[in-house]
């Protein structure tokens, strides 16, 4: 069964934290031909760090349901800023006789999500909601959970998903803060395809 590594990340990195402050950064990739702007504030994390996030998401997997999870992402970037506030990009081939549909592949992998979060923490009270999104004329995939916790933090993730050819492109936020969460949607959705 695949497992996108966005859902992985997520639940690694709800236990991890550091701070730090960098300038607005424009990122161009070559491999999708887009641009995207990093907002101030947000700093890069190193591959050891990311290995991080990674490896504590694939524990949660493989704890909940038993099997081995197999990390196929190539990560394109992965930005942070304060405790809570993530914006990250990567993606995977998506075999179709391996993954099968690719949007019932996506939707199977949502419910895992859930499923996992919601069983690794209890007490937080979870929703979610997937829907379209365009950006830049094209339409993508999009899963919105928010988790509230018992101490108050309510926070939010949101996946961006879309097929090119074959690879499995995703753009993943985590935030906290109302206003940090706008200002990366709003750079997510006004980024450009050539």
């Amino acid at each position: 069964m695949k497992k996108r590594i966005f859902q992985i990340s997520i639940i690694g990195f709800l236990l991890l934290t550091s701070c730090s402050k960098e300038k607005v950064r424009v990122i161009e990739n070559e491999d999708f031909k887009w641009t995207v702007t990093i907002p101030k504030n947000f700093r890069e994390l190193s591959d050891s760090e990311w290995d991080k996030v990674e490896n504590k998401g694939m524990d949660a997997f493989e704890n909940v349901y038993g099997e081995e999870v197999e990390n196929r992402a190539t990560t394109l970037f992965a930005y942070k800023s304060g405790q809570f506030q993530t914006f990250e990009s990567n993606f995977q081939i998506h075999d179709l006789e391996e993954d099968g549909n690719y949007y019932e592949s996506n939707r199977e992998v949502n419910k895992m999500t859930f499923e996992t979060l919601k069983e690794t923490m209890p007490n937080a009270i979870l929703d979610s909601v997937s829907s379209k999104e365009m950006i830049d004329g094209l339409e993508f995939d999009r899963f919105q959970m928010n988790i509230d916790f018992q101490n108050g933090i309510e926070m939010t993730t949101v996946g961006y998903s879309r097929l090119f050819n074959d690879k499995d492109f995703t753009i993943n936020i985590v935030y906290t803060k109302e206003n940090v969460g706008k200002e990366l949607i709003e750079n997510i959705l006004t980024s450009k395809f050539e």
